[in-house]
Parts: structure tokens; sequence; C-alpha cells
């Protein structure tokens, strides 16, 4: 056999050894599952201005009511005022009678009952009018404004001098009584910056006006009184809210944006999920902070700007799963 015949034979060999494993890679790659691309939005990480604040829930209370009561023994006539409703200073809620004109007047109206000719009635018609001429009434004020909050006694009734008649809560004592979760209770103080937040209702600028020496004996947080700097719209008492206690100067940190925030139901876990270079979604445990405009300071892990996080779409996306922005 001549060197041109070996050469040739080698060749076709080689050929036929490199088509063979063409066809062995084809059929491998066939057989490969494909791997899903989930369409995703995403944001990217940005530096904001944040406050360090204390995060709290809380609701309306009266530091103290104010007792609307007898001026002295009588009989409580008409009464105006129910609970909830709101007063202004100087108002009249009702009228007290004095114990001797009230039993003057019932005495005179017993004997006109009674009257059983003429001149028996007219006599006691006569007796009435006097009675009811005479009869001391003395009108009942508050001397605050605020919001009724329970009523004691109703008309008719017999009341001793200083018998509560009914509780005023006057607007200068409303307070938002906050609930600081025990941790952060020492870092906050008298005169810090607040802002108290209800549904359905603006936002409403407060400071801490006292920090209460005992617990709540249901959580162990720390009770805090914020004293509104307005009351327009006026506070509704035992109405629920939160509340933002500022407890340090700003500082620029990175935010995560709220809608890319998922937080486990059970263990309160929050986590994200990062977009990578290569296109793959990463889910990352994260640690935020205060909250401004629908972002969170991003607290942990340490993150740069311009990052991509998903804000749409991630709602059981695997981890590691290929991703795609959607148009």
């Amino acid at each position: 056999m001549t060197n041109l015949s070996r050469r040739l034979i080698a060749v076709l060999c080689l050929a036929a050894l490199l088509a063979l494993g063409s066809c062995t890679r084809g059929d491998s790659e066939e057989q490969r599952p494909h791997e899903p691309i989930v369409p995703i939005r995403v944001e990217q990480l940005r530096s904001f201005t944040f406050e360090d604040q204390v995060q709290a829930t809380g609701q309306w209370r009266s530091k103290a009511d104010l007792i609307v009561a007898a001026p002295f023994a009588g009989v409580l006539g008409a009464v105006l005022a129910r609970a909830g409703d709101a007063l202004r200073a100087g108002a009249t809620i009702g009228t007290m009678t004095t114990l001797e004109s009230h039993a003057t007047l019932k005495g005179a109206e017993l004997l006109l009952r009674e009257a059983r000719d003429p001149s028996a009635r007219a006599e006691a018609e006569r007796a009435v009018a006097q009675a009811r001429h005479d009869l001391v009434q003395v009108p009942i004020a508050v001397t605050e404004s605020g919001i009724i909050v329970r009523r004691s006694a109703e008309p008719g009734a017999q009341l001793a001098e200083g018998a509560e008649i009914l509780a005023l809560a006057p607007w200068t004592g409303f307070v938002f009584e906050a609930h600081v979760p025990a941790g952060q209770g020492p870092s906050v103080h008298p005169g810090q910056r607040a802002l108290i937040e209800e549904e359905g209702r603006p936002a409403r600028a407060a400071r801490v006006e006292r920090i209460l020496p005992a617990a709540d004996p249901t959580d162990q947080t720390t009770l805090v009184w914020l004293a509104p700097t307005t009351l327009s719209p006026a506070p509704q008492l035992q109405h629920f809210g939160s509340t933002s206690i500022t407890i340090g100067a700003a500082h620029a940190s990175i935010a995560v944006p709220d809608s890319a925030v998922v937080e486990d139901d059970l263990t309160g876990e929050k986590r994200v999920a990062l977009v990578d270079p290569t296109m793959r979604a990463h889910w990352t445990r994260v640690l935020l902070g205060a909250g401004l405009a629908g972002w969170h300071e991003l607290k942990s892990p340490a993150l740069r700007p311009g990052t991509n996080v998903v804000v749409e779409g991630q709602r059981g996306l695997p981890d590691r799963a290929r991703v795609t922005f959607a148009p």
C-alpha cells in the first residue's frame, strides 16, 4: 500500500469519527430539557436621604378627662350633649334645679291633681304657677373645648353636689399613644419629631411629649405619648394609626422599592430578587430601615446603586431562574 493510500484512509477515518461525535452531541442537546425564561420588570437601587426613625402603631387617647359635675345638690334637667359630641368652651349642656324649688313645684302639682272642687283647683293652679315662676334652674356649661366621652346621669336624676354629669376629653389633652417596640424604646426622647398616619386622613405632625414609665402588659412595648401640632381634622378617640418617630439626623443610604419586597407571613423575613449580569435572579434576604415615598432604606446587605431588583414577576420565581425584561 502506497503512502498516498495510507493518508487517504486516515483522513476518511477521522472524518467518520467527527461525524459520529457531531450526531451524538445533537442527540444529547435534543434530549436536554428546555430551561424557561421568565419575563420580569425591574427597578434599579437608588440612593435616598433618610432619617433614623422608629416605626410604631398606636391609637388616640385622652390624657385626662374633664369631669362636668353638679354645682349643687339638685335635680338634673334636660341634658343636650351625648357621647361623641364635640363642644366648644362655654357651651351649655343642660340645667340643674335646686332641691327646694323642685320640691315646691312637685308639691303644688300634687295639690292640683288632688283638687276636688273649683275653689281648691283654682288655689292649686295659682300655687303651681307661683312654683314655676320661683323655680331655680342653673345652666351647666363646659369650661374647655373637647369631645364628650361619656354621660353619667340622665334627666330627672337627683344628684348630690359634685356628682358627675358627663366627662369631656379636652382638645388640649388629646395624645396619640404609640406602642414602640421594646428594643427601640431607649432611643425615643421627649421633643423628637413624629408623623402620625391614619387611613383616609392626611398625615399629622407631632412631637414626643412623654415616655410612660410602665410598659404595655400585653406586648411589653414602650408607651409613648405624641402631642399633635394641629387638631384639624379632629382626632377620633380610640382610632388606630401608625407613627414614624425621628430619632437621628438625615443620612444618605441605598434604598429598595417597596414593590420589590416579599415578606414571609410566618417569620416576617423580607427578601428581594436581584438580577445578575447573566440575567439570572437571585433571592436575597434584606434588612430594611426607614421608609420614604414608596422606598425603604436598605440596611443590609451592602449593594451598589444601579443593581437591578425585580418589582414585577417575582411571585413564585425560583432562585437562579433565567429572566428577561418584559416589554
